[in-house]
């Protein structure tokens, strides 16, 4: 009991704090998270990406095995959605939407604060390769499940090719696989570029949140809830075992597995109009639950 609450206090607390005032900014000044989230996916982010990237200490094998690993969680954790969605037969939107808020996890604004406060500096970097293949598949597989199937594969893969995170990705890998060093004044931007990313991200989180509200859907919602919060973990748990993960790397992996759905789920919904009220009531629920289940998770994990 009193490890939990020390991982309440010491790691959770800071986070929703700042979080909070976000959520404060947003519903007492008015300031909307559309030009601040710009301003993170298109700077801070990729800038957060392409220096943990090209001065990794992780190996070839290592970096493969964590990029495997977040591909296995998420989808598995989308056909567990599908598999649900398919058995209550749910109809076709909601369904959708179902998946949609199983593979949409909060792996940036949320996963990469918590390892950083519950595990250190040495939790970003394989926390930041999930976040990267978490922001591709959610960029072309989120698209795709959001629209029901109404994108070719030929566009998800266009979006994917707009999506920032992907060219400092890959900037970052060769430099790590070459040995080389970027210009002294690029690196020291993306080091100071990128330390700005997780406190913005965390106010970004609570002003986007400041607009959710509770909805129906009740009983959706709760399964919904369950399998982005319990299945996110087993899934994890099972999937570090297989592939060998330890360490650190296995703690900031399940970690990552294991985050509320993203906000950025409430977005695809809407622009495609698959059921944005019950996706939104999902974020807010997966998240406030996450206060216990990420609690109890942090405490087994250390």
């Amino acid at each position: 009991m009193t490890a939990a609450l020390e991982v309440l206090w010491q790691v959770l607390a800071p986070i929703f704090l700042l979080a909070g005032a976000g959520y404060l900014l947003a519903r007492r000044l008015g300031l909307r998270p559309q030009g601040l989230a710009r301003v993170s996916f298109y700077i801070f982010s990729p800038s957060l990406l392409f220096d943990k990237f090209s001065h990794s200490t992780l190996s070839a094998d290592q970096l493969g095995r964590l990029a495997l690993f977040a591909l296995l969680t998420i989808l598995c954790s989308g056909l567990l959605a599908w598999a649900v969605a398919r058995l209550l037969r749910f109809e076709r939107v909601m369904a959708a939407a179902f998946v949609l808020c199983a593979i949409a996890g909060n792996t940036g604004n949320y996963g990469l604060p918590v390892n950083q406060f519950a595990f250190g500096e040495a939790a970003l970097e394989p926390a930041v390769i999930y976040y990267a293949v978490s922001t591709l598949i959610l960029a072309t597989l989120g698209i795709y499940v959001a629209a029901s199937g109404r994108r070719t594969a030929r566009q998800a893969l266009r979006n994917v090719l707009s999506v920032p995170l992907a060219y400092a990705g890959l900037a970052g890998l060769a430099l790590w696989a070459t040995g080389l060093h970027a210009p002294l004044p690029i690196e020291r931007f993306a080091a100071l570029a990128g330390q700005a990313a997780i406190p913005v991200m965390l106010i970004i989180l609570g002003m986007q949140l400041a607009d959710v509200q509770w909805r129906d859907h009740l009983a959706p919602v709760g399964l919904a809830t369950a399998i982005k919060l319990l299945g996110g973990p087993l899934l994890g748990i099972v999937f570090a075992g297989l592939l060998g993960l330890s360490g650190v790397t296995r703690q900031a992996a399940i970690v990552e597995a294991s985050v509320p759905t993203a906000v950025m789920a409430i977005v695809l919904a809407t622009e495609y109009d698959t059921a944005p009220r019950f996706t939104a009531s999902v974020v807010m629920a997966t998240t406030l639950a996450s206060l216990v289940t990420m609690t109890l998770l942090l405490t087994f994990l250390r």
